[in-house]
């Protein structure tokens, strides 16, 4: 997940707060692959036997508030499981959640999900639809 999706989730914003606690490390996932979805911009991370791996972030110091804002967020697509990544930062092994792609794998394009190009070509566009959210939040 990008920061800046993160953000927004954990606090209603699209940067972190400077008081926040939250740590991002950079991590490894073996054994998955994030495919991209028929019609949709976000991916599905599902496990792969062909010895793939997935670079994501290691998110720590989540309180239980904002896991249940992360569940909310992922919705039922998704299940939270217990994982274990390698820490890129620190070199370590470590259990964390992640959320693992449960609804119908039809909808998987079979193509790697491109991070780089969500970024470019549809970010901005997921950050106007949020800032709509959000204005219509507003009296």
């Amino acid at each position: 997940m990008s920061p800046k999706v993160l953000a927004r989730v954990l606090y209603n914003n699209f940067d972190f707060p400077t008081e926040s606690s939250i740590l991002l490390h950079p991590a490894v996932l073996e054994n998955y692959v994030r495919s991209g979805l028929i019609d949709e911009s976000y991916p599905a991370l599902v496990p792969s036997s062909d010895s793939c791996s997935v670079t994501g972030i290691v998110v720590r110091n989540v309180s239980q508030q904002q896991v249940d804002r992360l569940d909310e967020f992922e919705g039922d697509e998704y299940e939270r499981r217990t994982v274990v990544v390698h820490d890129l930062e620190n070199g370590e092994d470590i259990e964390a959640q992640c959320y693992i792609w449960v609804d119908d794998l039809k909808r998987l394009t079979g193509v790697d999900w491109d991070f780089e190009e969500f970024l470019q070509n549809r970010f901005k566009d997921w950050i106007e639809k949020e800032m709509k959210a959000i204005e219509s939040c507003i009296p």
